[in-house]
């Protein structure tokens, strides 16, 4: 049987122990370990578990190529396109057949798939070694499991697949269910989609008695010792964020009703667990402002090395040619000139020394007191209570009602109503640019909206124009050219 040289290798270190264990499960000597031994305790199954979140929060995945960096460039968020000197030149001109553009590309597919054939060993193991876990702690380990596999499999078609308004049907990425070298088809966008969804419905099967559903995500700072399964929900894929992943993916394949049903799910049943921040919390909150408003995360994952990513690409001591920072211009049409948006001054700050006169992006800043216990240290945000009124202003049928869902978000930024004759359509396009700089949404926003043309990141003015050339990214050599 023909296999895929990328996945073989995956599989290969992953059977040797040496993608997960030696990372994150102690057991000795370091790079051997008993497969028994490893999943005869229910530890063993929480190491695992929390490895998988490591390997998400890796700058290779949505701790930067998938968040702030490699996708925001893509969306033209930063004054890149217009700079040949600078080290991201290449990646926001969609040159994707590029020495410097390749790595990104190579390390989103490898690392995707990695965290993916990491998930089916977990779930393998789990039918392998039954009844070392209790019951409610498999349901929940299974869940976000199965959900941690959607997950990465869906952006990994936003990424590498087709237009799909446009083009539902050409081939995308395979869809990997089990731990082996087998290689795996390139499964039409339409049919990796009913995987996806697939495996959603049995996430939230699993996470039907998830403890957030009835006491919220239980943020606790300053605990040393978390107990995953009840307190910090928020930082794991549960029952709230797979509805609300559902929600996103309905709406990318253009299923309105079904987007619209799973938006309300979350509004009503986490809208009091997952409050909207204040201007105190986003600029004060006792010298801990919460510039990603946290408290409205449904699902964030821990970054380790956030703000090493943070210095290297977006410090105001970072030299003009690596620096991500917005062309002033933009900026200002983005935000409208509307000061008072707390997504703006709160995130764009003229640093007070150095030699940037302009405004640099302070939003995944460290804060000052490093010895904080707030939350939201090493956060990104990957899912949020305010997307779900985005999704639920798209798919309403009733206009005042759609309104209404986007102008609760305005209202909770600082911003006045909406006219009702306003476009929603329009609206919601300078709502995404706004919400989520920084967060990897933009691009995959105008590429589920085929937007014909984007605003041109480098420049006072102009735009892109865009086609699946520009929206495509290709499968990283190593996999294309062995198939």
């Amino acid at each position: 049987m023909k296999r895929s040289f990328r996945i073989a290798a995956i599989i290969t270190l992953l059977s040797a122990g040496l993608f997960s264990c030696k990372k994150y499960l102690d057991v000795k000597p370091e790079d051997q370990f008993v497969e028994s031994a490893v999943y005869s305790t229910e530890q063993g199954f929480i190491n695992h578990l929390n490895g998988l979140y490591q390997d998400l929060g890796s700058a290779s995945l949505y701790g930067g190529n998938l968040t702030l960096t490699f996708i925001s460039v893509l969306g033209q968020e930063y004054n890149v396109s217009g700079t040949s000197g600078h080290d991201w030149y290449q990646h926001a001109n969609y040159t994707y057949t590029n020495s410097l553009t390749e790595p990104a590309i190579d390390a989103v597919w490898t690392n995707g798939y990695k965290v993916i054939m990491s998930s089916n060993n977990l779930l393998e193991n789990m039918d392998k070694y039954p009844g070392v876990l209790r019951p409610g702690r498999d349901s929940i380990i299974r869940g976000e499991a199965y959900a941690i596999r959607a997950l990465v499999h869906f952006d990994l078609l936003r990424l590498y697949g087709p237009v799909y308004l446009t083009d539902s049907t050409s081939k995308s990425v395979p869809y990997v269910t089990h731990a082996d070298i087998n290689v795996r088809p390139l499964l039409p966008a339409n049919n990796l989609i009913d995987s996806v969804l697939a495996d959603l419905d049995r996430a939230e099967s699993c996470l039907r008695n998830d403890p957030v559903i009835s006491a919220g995500p239980r943020r606790i700072p300053g605990q040393q010792q978390v107990d995953f399964f009840l307190q910090q929900r928020n930082g794991r894929l549960n029952y709230f964020a797979v509805k609300a992943l559902k929600a996103r993916i309905q709406l990318y394949r253009v299923n309105k009703p079904a987007a619209l049903a799973e938006a309300k799910a979350v509004i009503e049943g986490a809208g009091k667990w997952f409050p909207w921040t204040n201007l105190k919390l986003v600029t004060g909150n006792g010298g801990f402002p919460d510039r990603t408003f946290s408290t409205e995360h449904l699902f964030d994952i821990y970054c380790p090395r956030l703000y090493v990513t943070y210095t290297g690409s977006f410090s105001p001591s970072t030299t003009d040619a690596k620096i991500l920072a917005a062309h002033p211009t933009r900026l200002t049409t983005t935000y409208e000139s509307l000061e008072g948006d707390y997504r703006y001054n709160p995130s764009w700050i003229i640093p007070t020394g150095g030699n940037k006169t302009f405004r640099c992006f302070f939003k995944f800043a460290d804060l000052d007191n490093k010895d904080s216990s707030e939350l939201f240290r090493y956060r990104m945000p990957l899912l949020r209570i305010s997307e779900m009124y985005y999704i639920a202003a798209e798919s309403e049928t009733d206009p005042t009602a759609a309104l209404a869902y986007l102008n609760t978000v305005r209202y909770n930024r600082g911003l006045a109503d909406l006219p009702s004759t306003a476009a929603i359509e329009t609206e919601l396009r300078k709502e995404y640019q706004k919400e989520f700089y920084g967060e990897g949404q933009v691009f995959f926003y105008y590429k589920r909206k085929a937007q014909a043309t984007v605003p041109r990141g480098g420049a006072t003015s102009g735009n892109f124009t865009m086609s699946a050339k520009t929206y495509v990214v290709p499968l990283p050599k190593s996999e294309s050219d062995y198939r």
